[in-house]
Parts: structure tokens; sequence; C-alpha cells
């Protein structure tokens, strides 16, 4: 009788030790993996910024002056103290006012999708999402102003057509409302004290604010030393809405201070960066690391705001003349 030889194989300890070897490999492998994917994430960021400053300038050139924070197509030249189209809470749908971005679509190759637009009429979104209660209950009270003068609103395909460049990678849909429509990134509204940038032009100290037509004559702090963009992340607690919900909308903007970021005057951390503690705040907020936010500069230079930075140095950021000595970074 013949007997095969015995084949080699492994023993059960000697698979064990393979097996755990393999995790320690997947466990050190993971978080630089995803070290990769946030650095390219961040990149992603930046260059969307770098983006909005070219095309804001671009805006610059032709119109000599940056474009407006929002627009009221209604009343283009209320400089009052209430906002128009009305506050939702005090009756009625919202009518919105048209964001900073539609402005930017030209010269971001969106040439079409901005000429898709009518900026007679108001701007539209899907989902509005407030909190008239500033910490009860989120109502949802969109979509906003469907029909204009009898007719489909003609900003609706806009509204819902926004270019990637608006979103950062970094940051997942908002969990109630899955829209795509939402932007990650807001517009210098200023030190916010005299509120609200998206109401008003009387009193306001940033680069944007309703019907605002700033011009870099006007910048004497430096454009070196004054903020144009900076992140606004659409999924976090925000003026008016609480986190998870959506604000941000792509090209609307009324009570909630949509695509506006401002050194924020309310809330236990009312003074820094990814401030999201107040259910009023207007600070700008990314998820790109939690010790701060990253910014665009009037001048096109891309910056790391850190949450320590000091808060006199960061309120003068904000601010187009105030005759602060700063210097940043």
């Amino acid at each position: 009788m013949r007997f095969s030889p015995r084949l080699p194989g492994f023993t059960l300890i000697e698979l064990l030790v393979v097996i755990a070897i393999i995790a320690i490999l997947i466990g050190l492998l993971v978080p630089a993996v995803q070290k990769v994917r946030e650095a390219a994430n961040r990149a992603t960021c930046q260059n969307n910024l770098h983006q909005f400053a070219v095309a804001a300038h671009n805006y610059y050139n032709v119109y000599k002056c940056f474009p407006p924070g929002s627009y009221d197509p209604i009343n283009p030249n209320n400089a009052g103290g209430s906002f128009n189209p009305p506050d939702p809470n005090q009756g009625g749908t919202p009518w919105g006012h048209i964001s900073w971005s539609a402005f930017l679509l030209p010269y971001l190759e969106q040439e079409n999708l901005y000429k898709s637009m009518d900026f007679t009429s108001p701007a539209y979104a899907e989902d509005i999402y407030v909190n008239y209660g500033g910490g009860g209950t989120v109502s949802n009270e969109g979509p906003a102003v469907t029909t204009w003068n009898g007719k489909a609103n003609p900003n609706i395909f806009a509204a819902t057509h926004m270019p990637p460049v608006f979103r950062c990678p970094s940051i997942a849909t908002a969990i109630v409302s899955q829209s795509v429509n939402y932007k990650d990134y807001g517009i210098n509204g200023g030190t916010n004290s005299a509120c609200c940038p998206e109401r008003t032009k009387t009193g306001q100290d940033g680069i944007g604010y309703m019907n605002s037509k700033t011009r870099i004559s006007e910048i004497t702090d430096g454009t070196s030393n004054t903020f144009l963009f900076m992140e606004e992340d659409h999924t976090a607690n925000r003026s008016w809405v609480e986190g998870g919900y959506g604000s941000n909308e792509f090209i609307f903007v009324f009570h909630p201070s949509q695509g506006y970021v401002c050194y924020d005057n309310s809330g236990p951390n009312h003074s820094s960066p990814n401030n999201v503690q107040s259910n009023n705040t207007r600070s700008p907020q990314g998820q790109h690391s939690p010790g701060g936010v990253m910014a665009i500069m009037c001048d096109s230079a891309v910056v790391w705001v850190n949450n320590d930075i000091s808060l006199p140095v960061y309120r003068a950021l904000f601010t187009r003349a105030g005759n602060e000595a700063v210097s940043f970074p």
C-alpha cells in the first residue's frame, strides 16, 4: 500500500497570527488613506476658494466693484434696516434675495447657467429650514417662490443645478434635506454689529452685504488684511437653523444669512472660527480640522485661520476700513 506524502499546511495558531498581522496592517493603513484623502479634499477646497477670488476680481474688472453679498431683485436700491422681501416669520412664503454665488457664474465657466437666470425675479430654494424659537422646533418653509408673475419661477433651474465648485468634499450632505444644492462657502459679511448683512446696507463693514458694491479703494485696511471668502459648512448649526438641516442654499438668501460669514457677536464662544455653540451663529465653519477654517483674502491669498487666533486680530480681518493695525498671517 502506498501512502501519499502529507502536504505541508498551516496550524491554527499560524493562521491566527497571520490574521492578526493583517488586521494590524489594515489598522495602520486606514488612517494613512484617510489622511491622504483629507489632504486631497483640503487641496480641492483651497482651489475652490481661489477660483472664487479670481472670479470676484474678474467681476470687479467688469463692474468696478465686488459682487453684492446678496441682491434684492424687487428693490435693488433698498438701503433701509428691514428685510425686503419680508421675513417669513412675519407671514408669507420666503422671497429670496440672490446670492453672490450667482454673480460669479460667468467667471467660473458657467455662463449658460448664468444666462438661464432672471435677475428681476426672486431666488428659489428647494428646502428652507427655520427655527423661529432659537432653540425649539425647526420647520421646513420650502420650497420658496415656485411661481412668479403667474409663471414658473425662472430661477428654479439654476437653483437646482449648483456646480461642484461650491461644495467642499470634506462635508457630507445635510442629514435631513438630502439636497445637493447647498454651498459650503460664504462672503465676508463683516462684524455683524449692525445686524444683518442680508437685510440692510446700513452700517455694514465687511466686503459683501445686501445690494453692496464694494470697491477696492474702500478696503483701506489693505486687501491682504481683509477676508473675502471663507468656509461655511452647510450642515453646521447656523443662524435660525440647527445643525444637520442644511442652510446655505446655492443662490437663495433670506433671514438665516445664507452665504455670509461674520465675526459673530452672539453665543458663548462668539468670537472664534468654527463656532457652532450659538443657535444664532454666523461664524465661518468647516470640517477639515476642529482647530480652524480656511479663508481667502481680498488679495487672493489662501490662509488657515486657527481657532486660537487673537480675537482683536480676528475681528479686524472682517472689517474693510476699521483702521486696525494688524498683520496676517
